[in-house]
């Protein structure tokens, strides 16, 4: 599991675990069906006309760039790992204790674009000065094992009409069961084709009439901006989903919904352990032939409060099915907004796993997990409550229990911690409360606590796979079945821009997670702790 990392208010836009690459094509059609904008400035529209390629591809690809990246330092330190020894393990006098210190830079590039297409890159390096990991356990080879770790996570070719994106290559996704979970300067990558539609802006964008074009009006001015040396074929819009959906405390109404339909065809994944290569693997077996995905996100905010919603459905090829959906509803701010005002909400979700391929699962794979959120947000403070629960299913893998191939499912569900999840447990029940604090802009905290309950619980053995045979029974767990296994969570964590210190320092931040794990019978308590000192940019 993955921690979600503590954010300021302010933090910068182009963050670069939350670029996602999605998109969908509407292509030739919606081009060829689109108005060209004219400047009111004649001379500025001839001149635009008049220009070569190489002078408009200077202008608007090589000028409308932009680079983003973090650079640091990370130390990640375990004992007990994953509460390791279990009981009823060999004695073999190891602690189980694993620590590491990095240093590495995550650097990408977005051109501008024109005639709709553009590009990006991104390039991760990662080595380290020093690490105790003789047995190459899973978190220490996430930030460098065996050597640096330097590769391309992203490059991609995209091309971008009035409500359509289409992009192609390596990638990163962020949806609720395949995301980039990324907590290290390498994130989770995919190669193939993703595509997003929003449907509502593509019939904003027709509603149009060629002299409202020309003559670009206020509205169409604020929204997307004066294009001059750019036709309205390409758009200045980021295509990004964001499988959290949180709430923004007092948010202004919009003119329309945001509503987004996403697909994606991923042939090849890179995981956080495997650095040099895109592979036809996924967590738990070899030679599979990547996913399938549709879905569609919703936001809208009124002045009777705000809505959201999603839905995914995933076809994991030679491993499942699986589909995620939730929504929520945020009341108006009660009170004065800057001076005590507060905002109640409620959210629920569901996540469902199904059609297991027989020859990699055998007993099947039926699994359900349901959950509830209240709380409340206000300028400086959140609180929730939460809870999460999956029934068993006798007979089929764990008695209930669901694979995630491409996804830590880090943060999805409410009761996931930095250390652990329902989803890792199999059938049972998780609860617990979150708080957030964020004084000013520049320093931002949480602490949280979650009590699990796994009818079939196995400590902290998540890490299982096909082997040699790729196929996965209840006989895959290492540590010993226990009934009704209870555990519990805890997790604090901080982050603070030396900004607030001197306004140069902007963007050079300091963040420590901490999660501590404890199982009422017999393994040891399981601290995880990870600074990062980075810059971002």
């Amino acid at each position: 599991m993955g921690e979600q990392e503590t954010k300021g208010r302010n933090a910068p836009a182009s963050r670069v675990w939350r670029l996602s690459g999605l998109a969908l094509g509407a292509g030739a059609a919606l081009c060829a069906g689109t108005v060209q904008a004219q400047s009111s400035d004649d001379a500025a529209s001839n001149d635009m006309t008049a220009k070569t390629f190489a002078e408009k591809f200077q202008e608007q690809v090589v000028k409308g760039s932009e680079v983003h990246g973090r650079v640091g330092v990370y130390d990640f330190r375990r004992w007990h790992d994953t509460n390791q020894p279990y009981p009823g393990q060999p004695d073999t006098d190891d602690d189980f204790n694993t620590q590491g210190t990095n240093y590495g830079a995550q650097i990408g590039i977005q051109t501008g674009r024109i005639y709709g297409f553009s590009a990006g890159a991104e390039f991760v390096y990662s080595d380290s000065f020093y690490g105790d990991n003789d047995d190459n356990t899973k978190l220490n080879c996430n930030l460098a094992c065996n050597g640096a770790i330097s590769n391309i996570t992203q490059g991609y070719l995209q091309f971008n009409a009035y409500g359509a994106q289409i992009r192609g290559g390596r990638q990163l996704l962020n949806t609720p069961l395949a995301g980039a979970d990324q907590f290290t300067f390498l994130p989770r990558s995919f190669n193939g084709v993703s595509a997003v539609v929003r449907p509502l802006q593509m019939i904003k964008r027709l509603s149009y009439s060629p002299g409202d074009l020309a003559q670009g009006d206020a509205t169409d001015q604020s929204e997307y901006g004066p294009q001059i040396t750019q036709s309205r074929v390409a758009d200045n819009q980021n295509y990004e989903t964001d499988q959290y959906l949180p709430f923004a405390f007092g948010a202004k109404s919009m003119d329309m919904p945001e509503w987004q339909i996403f697909g994606a065809k991923i042939g090849r994944y890179e995981g956080r352990g495997n650095a040099d290569e895109f592979v036809t693997d996924n967590r738990y077996f070899t030679d599979v032939d990547g996913f399938w995905s549709v879905g569609t996100t919703f936001r809208n905010v009124t002045e009777k409060g705000q809505i959201i919603g999603q839905y995914y459905h995933y076809r994991f090829q030679q491993t499942e099915s699986a589909d995620y959906g939730e929504i929520g509803y945020m009341a108006p701010i009660i009170g004065d907004a800057a001076n005590g005002g507060w905002a109640p909400y409620i959210r629920a979700q569901v996540m469902a796993a199904y059609d297991a391929d027989e020859n990699r699962v055998p007993q099947g794979i039926n699994s359900q997990i349901y959950g509830l959120k209240l709380g409340f947000n206000t300028a400086e403070f959140g609180f929730a409550v939460f809870g999460n629960f999956s029934p068993e299913h006798e007979g089929s893998f764990n008695d209930g229990q669901l694979l995630h191939p491409y996804t830590d499912l880090s943060g999805v569900l409410y009761t996931d911690t930095m250390n652990n999840g329902i989803q890792e447990f199999g059938p049972g029940w998780a609860a617990g409360a979150r708080i957030d604090f964020t004084p000013t802009d520049n320093l931002a905290m949480y602490a949280r606590y979650v009590r699990y309950q796994a009818k079939n619980g196995h400590y902290h053995d998540f890490y299982f796979n096909g082997g040699a045979n790729n196929v996965i029974t209840d006989d895959s767990f290492v540590g010993d079945e226990v009934n009704d296994q209870y555990s519990d969570a805890i997790g604090i964590g901080l982050t603070y821009d030396l900004g607030g210190i001197w306004k140069q320092l902007a963007g050079l931040k300091i963040n420590d997670n901490l999660g501590i794990t404890r199982y009422d019978e017999g393994a040891p308590n399981f601290y995880n702790n990870r600074v990062r000192v980075y810059y971002e940019f």
